[in-house]
């Protein structure tokens, strides 16, 4: 991989080279408040259609967009028990439980509390604060392997947890 490197101009190269480092630098770092809040804001906007009991429904379940921009949908438990994989495996002592009640819920077709909902947003609250001290790369890295754990699951390649 580093040998087109090696054939780039020495000007060339040693740009490229202090873009790999800037990089290197921001995934050292934590993330901050806004970028904590905008990457937990899907499954908040999916809480927020709920609170409000305008959510979308497909078959029985309850489903929210996966992203703006998007046409494709998701049932919002499968969207809690995936965000709930990665946080055990970044931050295992977390307590989900209220995300993991609701989520229950959800996929057997039982009507919510509002007092259940609430105590999700409190609990990402505390997620968000508990994201912002760990390294980018650690919350990427975790992403990551959720994403291949979820296709390997769909591809049949692993049992689903």
């Amino acid at each position: 991989m580093t040998s087109h490197i090696h054939s780039l101009p020495p000007r060339q190269r040693a740009k490229y080279l202090a873009s790999c480092d800037r990089y290197a630098a921001e995934t050292r770092k934590p993330p901050t408040r806004k970028q904590a809040r905008a990457w937990l804001d899907p499954i908040r906007n999916a809480f927020n259609e709920i609170k409000s009991g305008e959510a979308d429904a497909y078959r029985g379940y309850v489903i929210t967009r996966i992203h703006y921009a998007d046409n494709d949908f998701a049932r919002v438990d499968h969207c809690i028990n995936g965000f709930l994989a990665l946080l055990d495996r970044v931050i295992p002592e977390f307590d989900s439980s209220a995300m993991r009640k609701v989520s229950s819920k959800l996929a057997n077709g039982i009507l919510l509390e509002h007092s259940e909902v609430e105590a999700c947003f409190v609990t990402l609250n505390k997620c968000e604060s508990a994201l912002i001290k760990f390294k980018r790369s650690d919350l990427i890295d975790g992403s990551r392997t959720e994403m291949i754990n979820i296709e390997m699951e769909r591809l049949g390649l692993k049992e689903a947890a």
